[in-house]
């Protein structure tokens, strides 16, 4: 299964015919073929990596919650954070869902309602939809044009909160997901060391990743749910509770393992996975190279797409293309831009030097900056 296209209206502060789409509109060279781009079948691409930048509080976070939710239902056919989303819906949510799956699109239609008695706490999925074509390579250029789908019709007697797609993917499968590393609690541990219980050499791969942020850890082996023990290069080792671990190691350690733990089983697996500000601690060199793990197919072999935030604009110079960028502006609603579509300049550009001329009205606000200068000069 891989997504393709995101169209949403009524979700938080979003314009009408909020879209992201995974699927590429500018040529594509053979470079990109290499790099920037996943033949998920014959003729049909999709983008490795997808930046997201804007000013703060643009939205960028907005469209990182937009895309969890729809892994949400695509992985287990319901909302599992559904707590928390019903309280900020005064209003229905619509979502219009473009995927391929074993050789067919389907675009799946919903309108989410939350609970309005506020008991419990669930979204319900209303007036779905789904439809269906079969997918050939002489489609590759036609694939949104849904005239040509056919609608399935489901019969389900599934309850209100489970999704209709559950009869088409058929197993509860974590197809997309989302690090929360810069929200860092004591449970992380244990559930970053069950996705290792999942892969061959482990051992190894968490060693490889401890040493990317503190050169004095060997390994950590957690005994139980609540019990690890921490290995140092000097042949010591103590054993410590979560909460004795999280205090023992720093922040960034921390959210380094946590972050790396999510992009090995996004790899091995092919989930694709969402990082809010991906430059958070992190030295700009390790950022680059995260990236271009999902840029190198000898890595990403199961065609896994980054989509991250970033106010790093030198990060954008990784970026081969420009129609896998975009920009969140924020004035009453959130617009999501592409730089391909709504900007006209040449790719191979330095896009960094664009964006610190403010080619995409993104710079910090001149003037707001200098009556804070003032102030601190009274």
């Amino acid at each position: 299964m891989k997504l393709l296209k995101v169209v949403a209206n009524n979700f938080k502060l979003c314009e009408d015919n909020f879209t992201i789409s995974f699927v590429p509109d500018a040529n594509k060279t053979k470079d990109d073929k290499e790099f920037e781009l996943h033949e998920i079948s014959e003729n049909l691409f999709a983008f490795t990596t997808i930046g997201i930048l804007g000013k703060n509080a643009s939205g960028k976070t907005t469209v990182i919650d937009l895309l969890d939710l729809v892994y949400d239902i695509l992985s287990f056919f319901r909302v599992k954070n559904s707590g928390e989303l019903f309280l900020i819906w005064d209003k229905s949510v619509n979502l219009d869902i473009t995927f391929y799956h074993e050789g067919n699109l389907y675009r799946y239609i919903t309108d989410l309602y939350s609970d309005e008695l506020l008991v419990n706490k669930s979204i319900y999925f209303k007036n779905e939809k789904l439809f269906k074509r079969k997918y050939y390579k002489t489609l590759s250029k036609d694939i949104f044009d849904y005239s040509k789908y056919e609608e399935v019709i489901i019969n389900s007697n599934l309850p209100e909160d489970t999704s209709i797609l559950y009869e088409i993917l058929k197993k509860i499968d974590i197809r997309g997901l989302r690090s929360y590393s810069d929200d860092l609690d004591y449970s992380l541990y244990s559930g970053a060391f069950n996705i290792y219980k999942l892969l061959d050499n482990s051992h190894k791969i968490i060693e490889t990743i401890l040493k990317m942020f503190d050169e004095h850890l060997d390994n950590i082996e957690m005994v139980n749910e609540d019990k690890f023990i921490v290995y140092y290069t000097n042949k010591s080792n103590k054993e410590v509770n979560s909460h004795e671990l999280y205090n023992m190691l720093s922040s960034g350690t921390s959210k380094g393992f946590i972050l790396f733990t999510y992009v090995v089983y996004s790899l091995r697996y092919g989930a694709d996975l969402l990082i809010d500000e991906i430059e958070n601690h992190f030295h700009r060199t390790l950022v680059e190279n995260l990236i271009n793990l999902y840029k190198d197919k000898n890595v990403n072999k199961k065609n896994a797409t980054l989509i991250f935030t970033t106010h790093y604009p030198e990060l954008l110079d990784l970026f081969n293309r420009d129609d896998n960028l975009y920009i969140t502006k924020y004035n009453d609603e959130i617009i999501l831009e592409n730089m391909h579509r709504d900007y006209k300049f040449r790719p191979e550009l330095s896009k960094s030097n664009k964006f610190y001329s403010n080619a995409f009205n993104t710079n910090v606000n001149y003037e707001s900056l200098m009556n804070f200068k003032k102030e601190l000069m009274k």
